[in-house]
């Protein structure tokens, strides 16, 4: 039923419009001719009228041919529409035989032999059509070649765009902008033109940072390549690498290479990748290298430090899992706690991943997700958005239990985390906390449990008392963990 609709619109936008045509010609010369007008030359026996008739029913036959040839027949054997530029070149032909037919039959001139007679029409029209005829022949090679199809991204100069329609004369690119940009044919084939073709071999992407030198190369490079990972646009194969690529006066340069799907979205997607590498690169202590920065801190001292404190703390005092925590104990807590700034779209924990820290979210929200049933199913499942005060993965850090869902950012998030040695001296001074957060995770894994059955099939069993659990984890017990 499609491929009528389509065929039935592509017949009626293409012959329609030179059917009325005709009819319009036909019968205003028919019109002339009842009013008396001549449309003839009777003495040189040229009959004008039906010169004009036989123009627009040439149109039409060509019209028809090219609706035949590739609307229909090309486009069944193919299964694909037809190159524009193909339908173009064999219009031109079609026309142009029937035009010198036309002038043969009716007008009793041969066109070949009129330009070849004429020595000032041949250079007029060898001058002007010398450009033309460059484009032309150039769209036939790039056509050949297949150098070039509708849908690549291309690159002339400093201009990148998507190459939308390929014609006898130019081609016609849209650029980032959303401008439309014409390349004729005999400069893409003269000068440089890049090609990147989309849905083939993923295009590479690089990114130059300066760090200072006390970071580790080893582990700056480990950071710099998990920051493109999971990234929405980057290939997974081959999969993101960083190279030290330079050492400068005041910083070592790395080079992190990546490569993209669709090209089409390169600046989206670099965006991307230079937000998450500066969200990692923050979080693991691995600072920019700034030389007018080291200056002044020469000069009038380092920067105080960033007082983290009081978000801490308010973000602890506000979570009900630590309400039975006498004030001075939640002080503990929070002195050695940690406060992680996250961008939209990074993972903070994975499900499966054997990591043993909660978060409390301080401000941003967050996403919980699971995997389907099927084992290695690719599907995920949005159990809940996290707002500022929830709290996630305490049964981790609770148990050493492998985490039960992932958790990605939705928005910036600063998030409180804490791990089992900022946790453990705070339980070895009160041992009956255990039980306290036994009952909340009993209840944390009954909600995620129903949730996961939901659609899934799945029967879950009543979870047992995590108390001896909990206890020997931290070492509360004399068997230890």
């Amino acid at each position: 039923m499609s491929g009528a609709s389509t065929a039935s619109s592509g017949a009626a936008r293409r012959i329609l419009p030179a059917l009325l045509l005709f009819v319009a010609v036909a019968g205003f010369v028919a019109l002339l001719s009842r009013a008396g007008v001549p449309v003839t030359d009777s003495r040189a026996g040229k009959d004008y009228g039906a010169f004009a008739v036989g123009l627009a029913a040439a149109l039409l036959v060509t019209r028809i041919i090219d609706f035949a040839l590739f609307d229909l027949g090309y486009r069944v054997r193919r299964a694909a529409p037809a190159p524009e530029l193909l339908r173009q070149l064999v219009g031109l032909l079609v026309f142009g035989f029937l035009l010198g037919l036309l002038f043969k039959v009716i007008l009793a001139v041969s066109l070949p032999a009129l330009l070849t007679t004429s020595a000032i029409i041949t250079a007029v029209l060898g001058l002007a059509l010398q450009e033309t005829l460059g484009n032309l022949f150039s769209g036939i090679a790039l056509a050949m070649e297949r150098t070039v199809q509708v849908g690549d991204m291309v690159r002339t100069g400093e201009t990148i765009g998507l190459v939308e329609q390929l014609s006898w004369r130019a081609i016609k690119v849209r650029t980032m902008e959303g401008n439309s940009l014409l390349i004729p044919n005999s400069v893409a084939s003269r000068d440089r033109l890049e090609v990147f073709r989309r849905g083939h071999l993923p295009m590479a992407r690089s990114l130059r940072v300066g760090l200072e030198y006390d970071a580790s190369p080893d582990r700056a490079r480990d950071v710099l390549e998990a920051a493109a990972r999971d990234v929405p646009g980057v290939a997974a194969v081959p999969a993101p690498v960083a190279y030290v690529a330079l050492f400068h006066d005041f910083s070592v340069h790395y080079e992190l290479r990546y490569w993209l799907d669709d090209y089409a979205r390169y600046l989206e997607v670099d965006s991307r990748v230079r937000e998450r590498a500066w969200y990692r690169l923050g979080r693991e202590g691995l600072a920019f290298a700034y030389p007018l920065i080291r200056q002044q801190q020469f000069v009038f001292g380092p920067p105080a430090p960033r007082d983290d404190a009081p978000a801490i703390r308010a973000a602890i005092d506000a979570n009900a899992l630590f309400a039975p925590l006498s004030p001075d104990e939640r002080r503990r807590l929070a002195a050695s706690a940690r406060l992680s700034r996250f961008g939209e779209g990074e993972t903070v924990v994975r499900e499966g991943d054997r990591t043993s820290s909660m978060f409390l979210i301080a401000s941003g929200r967050a996403a919980v997700s699971v995997r389907g049933a099927t084992e290695g199913a690719a599907d995920s499942k949005k159990l809940a958005v996290l707002e500022p005060g929830a709290a996630f993965g305490e049964i981790s850090l609770l148990t050493g239990a492998p985490r039960l869902a992932t958790v990605r950012a939705l928005t910036e998030a600063t998030l409180v985390e804490i791990d089992k040695a900022t946790l453990a001296p705070v339980l070895l001074s009160n041992p009956s906390l255990v039980e306290k957060l036994d009952a909340v995770i009993l209840e944390r894994r009954r909600s995620t449990a129903a949730q996961r059955a939901v659609g899934d099939g799945i029967v879950s069993h009543e979870p047992e008392s995590l108390s001896d659990k909990i206890a020997r984890f931290f070492g509360l017990k004399g068997d230890g963990p």
